[in-house]
């Protein structure tokens, strides 16, 4: 192949795609590297896992895909292609794992966007809807979000105290990694009651970034690497922390906007209700440990947690202050 780096050419060698391939930048997380592939006529996104080289995890994602495609939902998802050697998972000799699937048409939404954020509440709501009837015949391979304390019982207050005192940057935002310690305190109480309420297998991950849109409508759903079996309500809980940043434009009408959309195909029992705030915070708080430990495995610098502890931070402030259970 031609107008290929070697490292992505490991990969893609091991495809029956015609030479001459052209090879673009990609959307990038910060989970795993993304590139445009065009082979022909044919479009397709590569996949590099940066954060583990867990084949179970990748094949689990394909497992969900496929149960997903077989209900057709009403949305684009992932169609992974499959190699010389007949699988969905390509590795590279040390280990690093690839996917290639088909190329989703569109464009990242936008928060800012009102449109956008009512058609992900809707989106949302339907990808609750398709998952329901999904029974793919692996087991999931991340726990539930209500089980965040005893995922996370390495970093306990001592462990994370320890952190934020070794370097100047983590310092400075120990008074707000102590304000999420003081409330993983709080949400372990209500996790009990939490994991009483109703269960399937979610996206877990379905945030803005990880849709694509035409016009004012989402038309594709990506990145299901996080799929597990966790409380329904989680999948709107998600995205409804996602909005709680100091930059985004209106929250309180945005969240107002997302439930909305969500509430368009699914029924709440009042239950569910009473915990969604609880809810949102947990995956505030998820995603703080998640960083830490990438940190503790040297995936990531200091600013990059002290940003996501600051955010998270501003989301639980703003849930505990501004919150109205009538919305949903």
């Amino acid at each position: 192949m031609t107008n290929l780096s070697l490292d992505f050419a490991i990969f893609l060698n091991q495809y029956n795609l015609p030479n001459g391939c052209q090879i673009e930048n990609g959307e990038s997380g910060m989970n795993n590297t993304t590139r445009m592939i065009t082979a022909g006529e044919a479009r397709y996104v590569l996949r590099v896992y940066n954060n583990h080289k867990d084949r179970s995890i990748v094949e689990l994602e394909h497992k969900v895909l496929e149960a997903l495609q077989s209900v057709r939902p009403p949305f684009r998802i992932p169609i992974p292609v499959r190699n010389l050697s007949g699988s969905t998972v390509t590795s590279a000799p040390d280990g690093t794992l690839a996917a290639l699937a088909h190329y989703i048409e569109g464009e990242r939404p936008s928060s800012s966007h009102y449109p956008h954020v009512y058609a992900l509440g809707l989106t949302t709501g339907r990808m609750t809807a398709a998952l329901s009837q999904i029974s793919p015949d692996r087991a999931p391979l991340y726990e539930p979000y209500y089980l965040l304390d005893e995922s996370y019982a390495h970093l306990d207050e001592e462990a994370v105290l320890k952190l934020a005192d070794s370097t100047e940057a983590l310092a400075a935002s120990k008074p707000s990694l102590m304000l999420l310690q003081q409330q993983r305190s709080l949400l372990k109480q209500q996790c009990k009651a939490i994991s009483q309420l109703p269960k399937q297998w979610i996206h877990g991950d379905l945030v803005f970034n990880n849709t694509v849109a035409i016009g004012d409508h989402i038309v594709g759903v990506l990145d299901y690497e996080f799929c597990t079996v966790d409380v329904r309500l989680m999948e709107l809980a998600v995205i409804a922390a996602d909005l709680l940043k100091p930059e985004q434009p209106d929250i309180s009408k945005c969240l107002q906007l997302l439930i909305e959309g969500y509430k368009e195909t699914v029924e709440l029992s009042e239950e569910e209700r009473s915990q969604f705030a609880a809810l949102v915070k947990l995956r505030l708080l998820d995603v703080v440990y998640h960083f830490i430990n990438r940190i503790n495995e040297g995936l990531d610098s200091d600013n990059v947690l002290c940003g996501i502890i600051e955010s998270s931070a501003f989301g639980i402030r703003w849930m505990n202050e501004h919150w109205e259970d009538g919305w949903l």
